[in-house]
């Protein structure tokens, strides 16, 4: 697949903390944030992927940037603005302390490359006039996660005519989603509702960013809405089993994508 597509969200430095006894706990230090994650994940699935974001002049801009080009991400979007680069720390798999940082900031989106994208997810990481600028201006289908903050309502559908909204159940209260994530207990699209398998898994972080991409690239793929549904709960149910890190589960997409096909394709 070579389809080209622009990615517009957040940049995170992840710190993940694991443990109880301070002398024994496990540490990890990852790229991070929803818009990167699932810019990567669709990386890794064959997406020709255009990632618009901020990151400070800091020592994390720098980690970011290095850690994304040692991996083969491409960074020539990302700007570098005057502040500090966003931060994430999570303790036991739960968010303790977030500081946005640039993340504050417009997002500079160059319109000339974006014009040769039909396909663009954007989610609530920027700014909200980021995104209304994006919303309408941008001429093709947006996917877009109301999450991770409250800052939409449903006025947001009438900025742009081909727009599938995506959010989990505690955002969806806020605005009217196409596709709601519910965690253990699966995913709908409107009528339609996968179940997921009822656990409660111990590495759920990044796992909605996992879904979204699989879904994208499911629909983008020709699949049906109920297949690509399948599909985004399965992955992300099993990529909450062991993959610590956000980024970590991205990198997993394509192998879990393909193990969860396979299941699937043989299931009765």
């Amino acid at each position: 697949m070579s389809t080209k597509i622009a990615v517009v969200g957040g940049s995170f430095v992840d710190i993940y903390i694991y443990g109880d006894e301070p002398h024994r706990c496990e540490i990890l230090e990852e790229c991070g944030g929803s818009g990167l994650n699932v810019a990567f994940a669709l990386h890794q699935l064959g997406f020709e992927v255009l990632f618009f974001s901020n990151t400070g002049e800091d020592h994390r801009g720098n980690f970011f940037v290095r850690k994304l080009q040692r991996l083969g991400f491409d960074t020539s979007h990302i700007t570098v603005k005057d502040g500090e680069t966003g931060l994430h720390i999570s303790f036991n798999d739960k968010t303790i302390a977030v500081k946005r940082g640039v993340n504050d900031l417009d997002v500079d989106i160059d319109w000339d490359v974006v014009s040769d994208c039909s396909f663009a997810f954007i989610n609530t990481e920027v700014s909200k006039r980021t995104i209304e600028n994006f919303l309408k201006n941008f001429q093709g289908k947006i996917f877009l996660d109301v999450g991770p903050r409250r800052i939409l309502n449903d006025d947001v559908r009438s900025l742009h005519e081909d727009l599938i909204l995506i959010g989990n159940e505690s955002q969806c209260e806020r605005i009217t989603c196409d596709v709601v994530k519910m965690g253990p207990s699966g995913a709908r699209w409107n009528e339609i509702h996968i179940a997921g398998d009822g656990l409660a898994h111990p590495y759920t972080t990044g796992c909605g960013d996992v879904f979204d991409a699989v879904l994208i690239f499911s629909l983008l793929k020709g699949e049906e809405k109920r297949v690509a549904l399948e599909r985004a709960v399965k992955v992300s149910q099993e990529a909450s089993k062991s993959f610590k890190s956000a980024l970590a589960k991205a990198q997993a997409v394509k192998g879990l994508l393909e193990d969860a096909m396979a299941g699937l394709s043989t299931s009765p």
